[in-house]
């Protein structure tokens, strides 16, 4: 992205990497427009759902962000953040193998949104409008991961294909058969004029640590204070978690700045080569924990379950009360799976915009999994079943919530540093439950706590 910045104004990227996404939380895909390079790691730069810049960058109250850009280039075609996704799907899962169907018909949709920018382009600065395309892929290249792989290609239509080979066979794979080849299947009329004339396939070495100097190591090595020099073992678990609290604490900067106000502990969040993320005193959690909550009536939107929660119903009447129901009308064991669970703050486009493509932008095979616009992710904090209540927080930005319609369950865990607070906790307030429901949110593996005072115990002599 940084190299192409340097010939064109705006470079688009497609993020398909819903494990380990670059602009965007894990479970999402998302097309991002940037007028800037990504010099830094994906938390700081990630864009908290229209609160921040790709810089990591907190907005202002009015909206206004400060920007080192000229007002001339800032109106012009190289100026401004990009403040919000282009387009974004909530997949809610952190592996394209969840879903695969529905996960290459999110990335089909993002496409054609690409295809309008382009087309805006070009209607605005003629010949001269361009807007390359970098699509961001996983790394799951075997077996049905290959399969995947290749559908997308099919979808995007690349003009070059980068390969990172492996060092060892294990993450060697052929990507020969996609070298040279133009575009196969059905092209839609939006894509005809977009059509590369072939693939050019470029292999690539992966990053090889012991290829930088002594000065590159001891920079890399000082990255991890309080651990003694080592090979990389945060995993990639370890790295969502950081994406996932750096997004709902409003950015990377928000929380790099956090430190608790209990006299004494002063020690700041920060992120370690071998034991991932750190926080000492627990600030993470207390700092959501203190967070005022969005109150969501449960009329005001339709709820859709995680997808595994469909899995024993079988009948079109039993997807019919569990899945995009109202959230007055939704079962008892609908509302269960969203308690301190995320969830994707999503709306479908209006069918009379779309009426030939409302039923891949508004439904999909009846895998659970609804193909909707996102605006970002939520964590449901508690709910009032009394009054019908749901309690959110996210950091989007309330101009973008207004268009939510619809919470989407998925399968991306809340890491316990966003619930953990240590000797402070007085409660765990996201696994509530509220009278008369037995079963507690399993969004962190809970269960309700079973009395062991019944159980005899051995006494000594």
């Amino acid at each position: 992205g940084s190299s192409s910045l340097q010939q064109y104004p705006r470079v688009a990227i497609l993020d398909l990497d819903c494990g380990q996404p670059e602009l965007s939380p894990p479970g999402m895909l998302a097309l991002t427009v940037i007028s800037r390079p990504l010099l830094s790691d994906p938390p700081v730069h990630m864009i908290c759902g229209g609160s921040c810049d790709h810089h990591g960058t907190r907005r202002k109250e009015d909206g206004a962000v400060k920007d080192a850009v000229s007002n001339d280039e800032s109106e012009g075609r190289g100026g401004g953040d990009s403040m919000q996704h282009e387009a974004a799907c909530f997949f809610g899962d952190i592996t394209s193998k969840a879903d695969p169907d529905t996960y290459i018909q999110m990335a089909r949709q993002i496409m054609r949104r690409y295809y309008e920018l382009l087309e805006l382009e070009k209607q605005q600065y003629g010949n001269n409008g361009s807007l390359p395309l970098l699509v961001n892929t996983d790394g799951w290249v075997k077996g049905l991961g290959y399969e995947i792989l290749s559908a997308i290609i099919g979808v995007v239509n690349p003009g070059h294909i980068l390969q990172i080979m492996g060092n060892t066979k294990a993450k060697s794979f052929d990507m020969s058969s996609h070298n040279g080849i133009g575009p196969s299947g059905s092209v839609t009329n939006t894509q005809q004029n977009h059509c590369q004339p072939s693939k050019l396939l470029h292999v690539l070495p992966s990053f090889d640590e012991s290829m930088l100097d002594d000065d590159d190591n001891r920079s890399r090595s000082s990255m991890n204070s309080n651990a003694s020099g080592g090979p990389l073992m945060a995993s990639a678990a370890d790295h969502r978690g950081h994406r996932i609290c750096a997004y709902f604490l409003g950015g990377y900067d928000a929380m790099a700045n956090l430190r608790s106000k209990i006299p004494g502990e002063s020690e700041s969040i920060s992120f370690h080569r071998e034991r991932g993320l750190y926080d000492p005193n627990n600030v993470i959690g207390m700092t959501l924990a203190s967070m005022r909550p969005y109150a969501v009536p449960f009329h005001s939107v339709q709820v859709y379950p995680p997808s595994g929660l469909l899995d024993g119903s079988s009948s079109s009447s039993d997807l019919g009360s569990l899945w995009g129901v109202s959230g007055d009308l939704a079962r008892d064991v609908v509302l269960e799976s969203f308690n301190g669970s995320i969830v994707g703050l999503c709306y479908c486009n209006d069918p009379e915009d779309s009426a030939s493509d409302s039923l891949l932008n508004c439904n999909n095979a009846g895998t659970g999994v609804p193909i909707f616009n996102c605006v970002g992710l939520g964590v449901i904090r508690s709910i009032d079943y009394t009054n019908k209540v749901f309690f959110v927080l996210t950091p989007v930005d309330p101009g973008l919530l207004r268009n939510v319609t619809s919470f989407v369950g998925g399968n991306v865990g809340l890491p316990l540093d966003c619930v953990y607070r240590g000797v402070h906790s007085d409660s765990f307030p996201y696994l509530s439950c509220g009278v008369g429901y037995g079963v507690a949110s399993t969004s962190l593996g809970a269960e309700v706590m079973k009395s062991r005072n019944h159980s005899k115990k051995s006494s000594k002599r």
